[in-house]
């Protein structure tokens, strides 16, 4: 197999964070999968070996310096090149120029990835400031040149496109964390090259300009050289403000105790040496530096612009950058503890955190792979999800989050809706609720294009709005999107919604042209009710999110109910007789009588930290009226649907217990993750006969599959099978 061809854009001769993050990536992915080869601006671009190491070097001429020549060079290479590269990933702080996106268009690259590394412009001069115009007319027609967009952060994703309307994805800025690791050999070492054996060391890492503050910084620490002099000012980088910076030194008189270290290659090394490490920046797009510092050991202080996923350990505060005094005061509250704490290993922490190198350049290969594979027919994939506002309904809100959240990965971009699920109170409000309906329909049919894909968590909602969803999907699909519908309910059959969740099962629903249904019966269903069986596919179980701890399982005569408890939805819990089973329930509604020793409620707990606090062997998928066999309207639906609570005990690495004629019996019988039984009669002596080898089998294989739901498995199973759309 070849590997994918991936032209690197957005080197330049500074060695900032842009050039640090590509080459700790590009250095260390497996080039029989990808190679790099890259576009560069800048005849003495940083890190001139390295790139050689990878791939080839293309340069061209600025812009600045010469815009004519720069336009033919740059489409004299892509004539020549372009279309070698299935991905063309071009690195910006600012989107003012797009050419090299526009040229990958129009020679043919597949994925354009658009790669924004800053929440805002760090160049306050007049020229940032025509830039960041340029910038902020271009990024709104971003999604006409680049497809893919990812970004070091949420803040700087919405800078670089505020539609977002293209795939997008934070990559981390990953660190190779085990060369910070704390050495009290190289901290002597250096602290004896530098004279600073009986020093207070402050240390900062980063570009002398603008966005990282660092004149705020000499103001903090000329007040702290006032309290404390042992202390010593460690400045690790070059930049436009250095001369400014080493004036304003002399002139606090604190020259003698600030170092300017300038540009240097072993940051790792010279860290060891810092006692403290500050960031006072103005703005960041995550702060790599912060985390090589926790990496090291370091306790930080960092500005409240800062996004907080880069604080990794306890010892990160956050200040405003606002007052020396307060800085100071600070920095001199975690001095005195310096000679009093040990420097921790933190290594294992940035990789639990997604920051350590190996793993993400892994996660990022994987990613390019995929983009790839997709690229023939790359399409932008949009999501449609509304969210419940009714109370006590946390487990349907749950269930679509999570499909949200495993779509992201798959490229899905969620849609903005202003319309809320339901109207309540007058016909004005009402009348409001239509009129958003329409609006979101109306900027949808406009901003979509020939060829997207659109997918929609079914039902729909405000469910009596559907003539109006049903009306906007036909004109979308002549005007060439693909759309597709992911099942989570079928109201109809639960005698929810009327007439109205009738009419949109019955005229919304097959207007689709895919369906994600729960499983085969519930196709079964579908095509007895005329949908054509190749537009459907089975999703198979609902995954379900959570970084809760998976409890370990053991057997005993104990059995976990997790959902609704009211009489309405769940009746038989009501009438359970007493039998040796002790039963724990969780959720909310439940009325039953107090004295049932038997009998423990629990309470309700937030769905993502739920599968820790499940107590008990099994967990019981069951509803109904009836305490021996499952009855009603919700008793007949488990025969069709994939309940979520099932995913829920497997998640938790909870056997389950399921009724014999539900959709999901076959399921567990052929996964051996849990009971299969006709009456709950017989659940007490179904568990009574198991032996503790059988029932840690049953829990192995639930923590698995429970692994598999965590990571999203079927939904991105389900949602790679819609591509033949």
């Amino acid at each position: 197999m070849k590997p994918i061809r991936v032209l690197v854009v957005g080197m330049t001769a500074t060695v900032g964070g842009i050039e640090n993050f590509l080459m700790a990536y590009c250095s260390r992915i497996d080039p029989a999968r990808v190679r790099f080869d890259f576009l560069t601006r800048f005849e003495h671009a940083a890190y001139p070996e390295k790139r050689a190491a990878i791939g080839k070097t293309y340069t061209i001429t600025r812009r600045s310096e010469d815009p004519v020549r720069f336009y033919q060079e740059i489409r004299a290479f892509f004539e020549k090149h372009g279309r070698e590269y299935d991905v063309i990933w071009d690195n910006e702080c600012m989107f003012n120029d797009m050419t090299p996106l526009k040229l990958a268009v129009e020679f043919g690259v597949p994925v354009r990835i658009a790669h924004s590394h800053n929440p805002q412009n760090m160049d306050v001069s007049l020229k940032g400031r025509g830039q960041e115009l340029l910038h902020r007319l271009q990024r709104l027609r971003l999604g006409r040149w680049a497809n893919v967009l990812w970004a070091c952060s949420e803040e700087s994703a919405k800078w670089a496109c505020p539609a977002m309307d293209i795939p997008a994805a934070v990559i981390p800025n990953a660190i190779d964390a085990r060369a910070f690791r704390f050495q009290e050999r190289v901290r002597r070492e250096v602290r004896a090259q530098y004279g600073l054996e009986d020093c207070l060391v402050v240390g900062h890492v980063g570009r002398l300009q603008y966005q990282k503050n660092q004149t705020f910084l000499l103001d903090a620490f000329a007040r702290l050289k006032q309290r404390e002099p042992r202390a010593r000012l460690m400045l690790v980088g070059d930049g436009p403000d250095l001369t400014d910076l080493e004036a304003k030194a002399v002139a606090l008189g604190i020259d003698p105790d600030v170092m300017f270290l300038g540009v240097r290659d072993d940051v790792p090394r010279l860290m060891q040496a810092f006692d403290l490490f500050v960031m006072p920046s103005r703005f960041e797009g995550l702060g790599m530096a912060a985390l090589e510092a926790q990496a090291a050991g370091l306790p930080c202080i960092l500005s409240d612009a800062v996004p907080r996923a880069a604080a990794v350990t306890e010892d990160v505060s956050f200040l405003s950058p606002e007052d020396p005094d307060v800085w100071s005061e600070r920095m001199l509250d975690v001095l005195e503890l310096t000679e009093l704490r040990e420097r921790p290993d933190n290594v294992q922490r940035i990789a639990d955190a997604g920051y350590e190198i190996t793993t993400a350049a892994e996660r990022l290969t994987e990613r390019l792979e995929q983009l790839a594979e997709r690229s023939a027919s790359f399409r932008r994939r949009f999501l449609l999800t509304v969210l419940s506002a009714e109370k006590g309904l946390p487990a349907m809100n749950k269930a679509r989050q999570d499909v949200q959240h495993f779509a992201a990965q798959a490229d899905f971009v969620p849609w903005p809706l202003t319309a809320q699920d339901s109207a309540r109170g007058d016909r004005w409000q009402q009348l409001l609720l239509l009129g958003k309906v329409c609006a979101d329909w109306t900027k949808l049919f406009f901003k979509l294009r020939h060829e997207d894909v659109l997918l929609m968590q079914y039902p729909y909602f405000p469910v009596k709005a559907a003539p109006v969803a049903r009306f906007a999907m036909h004109m979308l699909q002549w005007k060439g999107v693909k759309t597709a519908a992911l099942v989570h309910d079928l109201d109809s059959l639960r005698c929810i919604g009327g007439a109205a969740a009738r009419w949109s099962d019955q005229e919304l629903l097959p207007r689709f042209d895919r369906i994600i249904s729960h499983n085969e019966r519930m196709s079964d269903y579908l095509i007895n009710q005329g949908i054509p069986a190749e537009k459907l596919v089975n999703l198979q179980l609902f995954d379900y999110r959570t970084d809760a701890p998976m409890p370990e399982r053991k057997l005993e005569m104990s059995v976990c109910v997790a959902g609704n408890l009211t009489r309405r939805k769940s009746k038989y819990l009501y009438s359970l007789p007493r039998t040796k089973l002790q039963w724990h329930l969780y959720g909310e509604g439940w009325k039953g009588k107090k004295q049932r020793t038997d009998i423990c409620a629990h309470g309700a707990y937030a769905p993502e930290k739920l599968p820790e606090h499940l107590q008990g062997a099994f967990g019981l998928v069951w509803d109904g009226d009836s305490a021996d066999v499952c009855t009603g309207v919700y008793g007949s639906y488990l025969m069709l649907n994939n309940p979520h609570k099932l995913s829920l005990y497997l998640a938790s690495g909870m056997p389950v217990v399921v009724w014999s004629w539900s959709a999901q019996a076959e399921f567990v019988t052929l996964s051996g993750t849990g009971l299969v039984i006709d009456r709950l009669t017989e659940l007490p002596a179904r568990i009574a006969a198991l032996t503790p080898e059988a029932y840690a089998d049953m829990a192995a294989r639930a923590r698995a599959i429970g692994m598999e739901l965590r990571k999203g498995r079927y939904t991105l199973n389900a949602l790679k099978q819609i591509e033949r759309i």
